[in-house]
């Protein structure tokens, strides 16, 4: 693939939140950020140090763009979302010559819902700025439904590093090394249907429903092993008792890269059957498409981002939210018919390679920034 033209002027990215810390926002700000800085000259302002530490960040992070575009000739400054906006907006009330741009992931639209003042602020801000970058189809709604003008939202989804997990070795030797990385599990998954759950466990995940009404349903032969912790976790580990499946239900906590990978290549499904939650949103998916880069089938529920995140039959399966019979028919489907469901697995993984790779990703972004770049 053909090296892409650098942009004429350098770009700093305003990032609120980054790897350590966790999740789909700081995985995005880190793959973004490196896969431009490869492509052209770039300025990061990052905060390594999570959400109790933003005020301070964004009062250094105000200051320390200040001092960039004084003595840099940066054109583009990009904010990791939009609650960045208002600290975007001063910025190019002092330096006229610069066009600031976002992304939008969902929640930090709706918080509106949440908090009367963010309208007055943040919203006010996110609709003066040059260019949003929204993740999905979805977002683009949740923006629609607050005064976003359209003209100046472009989707651009999450991506991903094809390769980053994915491994044959640990497919081909899974049933030994289960025991290496999961000892406390490792009998319960042992010749099992293995269906993994990753990501923090908040309601809108559907974990309890799913554990309430699917499970029981299914053949004993598959167990689920869920990673991760959250505030629905209790209503979650309720659901397992009260359906007494302690012996077909694994809680193996928060995951390390690692682990993830092991998960990723050693399970068998993998499922988000997210339900509707008044003021939470799935603004992506970026875990089922993770899940695919590996040769394991997502099941996903056909709503909000996931929709953008899951071409049905391509790189996993999109059911209707909520609709117990359809899972337990699908995943009864997918236990009884191996061959289809690898086939499944393979065809995701290509899907995921040719379309959500940051190979391909960045390139998307870098050219939006070039059209901007030129714009008088």
């Amino acid at each position: 693939m053909e090296k892409p033209r650098k942009l004429i002027h350098p770009i700093l990215f305003i990032t609120r939140t980054y790897p350590p810390v966790i999740g789909g926002m700081e995985t995005l700000s880190f793959n973004l950020t490196k896969t431009i800085s490869g492509f052209t000259k770039s300025y990061i302002i990052k905060n390594p140090y999570g959400k109790k530490t933003l005020p301070f960040f964004v009062i250094w992070a105000f200051v320390k763009a200040i001092l960039i575009l004084l003595f840099t000739d940066v054109k583009i400054v990009h904010l990791s979302d939009g609650v960045l906006a208002p600290v975007g907006i001063i910025l190019r009330w002092l330096f006229p010559r610069i066009k600031v741009v976002s992304n939008i992931h969902g929640l930090d639209v709706a918080y509106v819902e949440q908090l009367w003042v963010y309208r007055y602020t943040n919203m006010w801000a996110i609709k003066r700025l040059d260019r949003i970058y929204a993740v999905s189809r979805e977002v683009v709604d949740t923006c629609n439904k607050f005064g976003v003008p359209e003209e100046i939202i472009t989707v651009i989804p999450n991506g991903t590093n094809a390769d980053e997990f994915y491994d044959e070795k640990i497919k081909k030797n899974k049933d030994q090394l289960w025991s290496e990385h999961f000892p406390r599990i490792a009998e319960k998954v042992k010749n099992k249907l293995v269906i993994l759950s990753l990501g923090r466990i908040v309601k809108r995940k559907g974990l309890a429903w799913f554990i309430d009404k699917v499970m029981p349903q299914i053949p004993r032969q598959a167990v689920l092993v869920i990673g991760s912790s959250g505030p629905d976790l209790a209503r979650v580990k309720k659901a397992v008792a009260d359906q007494d499946l302690e012996s077909r239900v694994s809680f193996v906590g928060f995951v390390d890269d690692k682990e993830k990978k092991f998960l990723f290549n050693a399970c068998d499904l993998f499922i988000m059957p997210n339900v509707k939650i008044k003021g939470d949103r799935e603004g992506f998916g970026i875990t089922a498409i993770e899940a695919g880069s590996c040769e394991l089938v997502p099941v996903v529920s056909d709503l909000e981002g996931l929709k953008d995140a899951i071409t049905d039959d391509e790189n996993g399966l999109r059911l209707p939210s909520k609709d117990k019979n359809k899972f337990v028919e699908t995943i009864k489907y997918l236990m009884d018919n191996p061959k289809y469901r690898i086939e499944l697995g393979k065809r995701a993984r290509r899907y995921v390679r040719e379309n959500f790779d940051w190979s391909v990703i960045g390139r998307r972004y870098l050219e939006e920034f070039r059209k901007l770049e030129t714009k008088k």
